[in-house]
């Protein structure tokens, strides 16, 4: 029992770890406290020998000062040459002034003025003291050390000695060398006697991390198997049963996440999850579509960042402060391009403590809304004024009628004929509106048959023939000789022609001229209606297909126009999957041009 106790796997894993560190730490600590003081005491023994050296070709030198005789120099240079092969160092005999006298390496008068070098200064100082710098003129690093040559107390010269700095940083690497040495082999040692323990107990622990490995890439059905009844085995047994309720919890959690990725994706709102720092935590696309924004990019970002609309924010924070619902709205944003007008709903978020957690932000669309709102306002508005007009020159008429018992007979007559102009505008009116409504009702259901255009433009022509014999104007027309073939509605194909023939007729004056052509081009028909009226200035061509509008109110409503024809038109062209253009110059004239899909 003692021994099972004592080395269980845990427990010979950390001595194991403890004992390698600790032999580590004692090698790399006494190794370095031994290569400290050995340098140390290198270095010393270095400079000590410098100084003896120094004090020795000190004594030798002073003889030939103050002023050396040629044959004594030479003597003496010789010596200085011979001395510095003997200690394996450069000798050099300097004068007071920096000139060199002598030098064991090189020919003094090929040296520089040396008055200015550290060594020398020092000596100078008295301040004897090593220095390691690079030599000019040898190219490499030395370690120099100067003495002055003092005769009669009074400096006459210098004698200097230097060393390689070679030599001392090879007796270095011998040192380090043999530290590192043993350091490698106690580490060694201490390694292959851990590791023969270890071995012998860490497979359970890498079956253990083996699992662990594959559960952090999300692989949760792998499972420990062991029959041990130790640590190891309890341990297995307990990462077992967490894996198992990890990975149940997750199916669970992806299944949830998948069921509300698959819901924001398929819906038409904007949704946005905003943490309580303001941070962007989730957003489908429709929402990015609406700021132009990327669904992942601007995840983590702040909301002021990459949503600066100043509405959104305070709605956020309100939200976020009172811990309820906000909705706010927001019309022409730069920032929301894709979208004219937003409805935003705010909904703050709360944990199990009532602690906020965030907020959800909801963003309905509704530009086309408040587009069709003002188009049914404008429609409403332009339909009853339209309507009030012929009411209140037929319900004025008739009153004068009443009223004037005695009224002659031609004016009389002349009223009647005016109430008949109002009332058949006022026919004319409703019937272009039911045209309207019942385009707009059947807008994604086109009643199919096969229509002869050719037929159709023939039989428009000649329903307009004693208009243009009254005004004179001249109609021509370039048609086909067979068939033209389109599907379509047949009903809704001659009201388009009648309209674009007539509308060309009433807008040109007496002696004009209107034309009309249609052939096919590619797989279309095309039909062009030519006039030469009235034309239509550049910035009206732009709006003359939209409902009551009129280029000029007075004169159409002279000729009996609801200004709805174009816009029926348009309807039916764009029912049948066609195109319609206009192009016109004010004064002279108008050209409509219609292509529809051919059968």
């Amino acid at each position: 029992m003692l021994k099972s106790s004592l080395f269980k796997p845990s427990l010979l894993r950390r001595l194991f770890v403890g004992y390698v560190v600790l032999i580590l730490s004692l090698t790399i600590i006494v190794s370095v406290l031994i290569s400290r003081q050995t340098t140390e005491n290198t270095l010393q023994e270095i400079h000590h020998s410098l100084l003896i050296r120094a004090q020795f070709l000190a004594e030798l030198s002073k003889s030939v000062f103050p002023t050396p005789p040629q044959a004594s120099l030479a003597a003496l240079n010789q010596k200085i040459v011979a001395l510095g092969k003997k200690t394996q160092s450069r000798l050099t005999l300097i004068t007071e002034n920096g000139r060199v006298l002598a030098d064991s390496q090189k020919a003094p008068q090929s040296m520089d003025n040396h008055a200015n070098r550290p060594e020398i200064i020092a000596a100078r100082q008295q301040h004897i003291v090593p220095t390691t710098r690079f030599s000019d003129t040898l190219q490499k690093n030395m370690i120099y050390l100067a003495l002055p040559i003092i005769i009669e107390q009074k400096v006459q010269g210098f004698v200097r000695v230097s060393l390689p700095i070679t030599i001392i940083d090879n007796k270095l690497s011998q040192l380090r060398f043999a530290l590192a040495l043993s350091a490698f082999i106690s580490a060694l040692v201490a390694l292959i006697l851990g590791y023969y323990f270890v071995e012998r107990f860490s497979a359970p622990l890498r079956k253990i991390t083996a699992v662990a490995e594959a559960i952090s890439k999300g692989d949760y059905s792998k499972r420990i198997i062991t029959h041990q009844k130790d640590e190891i085995g309890l341990l297995a047994n307990s990462f077992n049963l967490m894996a198992q309720s990890a990975e149940k919890r997750l199916d669970q959690i992806e299944t949830e996440r998948n069921r509300l990725a698959i819901i924001f994706a398929g819906m038409v709102e904007g949704v946005i999850y905003i943490n309580e720092h303001l941070q962007i935590i989730h957003m489908n696309q429709v929402a990015a579509q609406m700021f132009n924004l990327s669904n992942t990019s601007s995840i983590n970002q702040p909301l002021a960042e990459q949503i600066p609309v100043p509405e959104i924010t305070a709605a956020v924070q309100a939200a976020i402060a009172n811990q309820g619902v906000v909705k706010t709205k927001i019309q022409n944003n730069d920032h929301a391009k894709n979208a004219e007008v937003i409805d935003i709903y705010v909904a703050a978020l709360s944990n199990d403590l009532g602690e906020s957690v965030g907020v959800v932000v909801v963003l309905n669309d509704i530009s086309e809304l408040a587009y069709l709102e003002r188009v049914r306002r404008d429609f409403v508005a332009n339909a009853s004024h339209e309507l009030k007009t012929p009411i209140t020159v037929i319900l004025g008429l008739a009153e004068t009628i009443l009223d004037y018992k005695d009224m002659p007979e031609n004016m009389r007559t002349r009223f009647m004929g005016d109430i008949q102009t109002q009332t058949l505008r006022l026919s004319s009116l409703v019937t272009d509106l039911m045209s309207i409504s019942r385009l707009e009702t059947t807008q994604n259901g086109v009643m199919t048959e096969t229509v002869d255009l050719t037929a159709s433009v023939k039989n428009a022509l000649s329903n307009v023939d004693n208009i243009c014999r009254e005004k004179k104007i001249t109609l021509s027309n370039r048609l086909p000789k067979g068939e033209m073939l389109i599907n379509g509605d047949k009903e809704e194909i001659n009201q388009l022609i009648d309209n674009l023939i007539g509308n060309a007729i009433k807008y040109t004056p007496s002696l004009g001229h209107v034309s009309v052509t249609l052939k096919a081009l590619d797989e279309q028909a095309q039909i062009i209606v030519k006039d030469t009226g009235i034309g239509i200035s550049l910035s009206h061509q732009q709006r003359i297909f939209e409902r009551f509008y009129r280029v000029d109110k007075a004169r159409s409503r002279d000729l009996g126009g609801t200004g709805l024809g174009l816009s029926i038109v348009k309807n039916i062209v764009e029912k049948h999957k066609g195109t319609i253009s206009v192009s016109s110059i004010e004064n002279h004239g108008s050209t409509f041009t219609l292509l529809l899909p051919l059968s």
